[in-house]
C-alpha cells in the first residue's frame, strides 16, 4: 500500500447513456430495448434508477418509464419509453 497525492479525477459520465436517453426522447411514447444485463435483478434495479431519475441521462422524475424482461437464457433486457415532459420540476 502507497499514499501518493493527486487531484480526484473529474467523474465519467456516460455518453452512450445519454444518447440512449435522448433516442427515446426524439421517439415519445415508443418502448425500446436499451440494455441486456446477466440477471433479473441488475436489469429491475437499471430500470428502477431510470424510471425514479437516479440515473442522470434520465431526470427528471417521471419523464421516463421502464421495465426489465428475464429471457430464456436467464438473462434480462432493460426496455424503456419516454413518456414525456414531468410537470412537478421539483421531484
Amino acid at each position: 500500500m502507497h499514499a501518493r497525492f493527486e487531484p480526484l479525477p473529474a467523474p465519467a459520465r456516460s455518453k452512450e447513456a445519454h444518447d440512449t436517453a435522448q433516442a427515446l426522447r426524439e421517439r415519445p411514447g415508443e418502448w425500446a430495448h436499451i440494455e441486456t444485463l446477466g440477471n433479473l435483478n441488475r436489469a429491475t434495479n437499471l430500470a428502477y434508477r431510470i424510471r425514479t431519475g437516479r440515473h442522470a441521462a434520465f431526470r427528471s422524475v417521471g419523464t421516463f418509464d421502464a421495465t426489465a424482461r428475464l429471457g430464456d437464457d436467464g438473462t434480462a433486457s432493460v426496455y424503456a419509453c419516454y413518456v414525456g415532459t414531468n410537470n412537478n420540476p421539483q421531484q
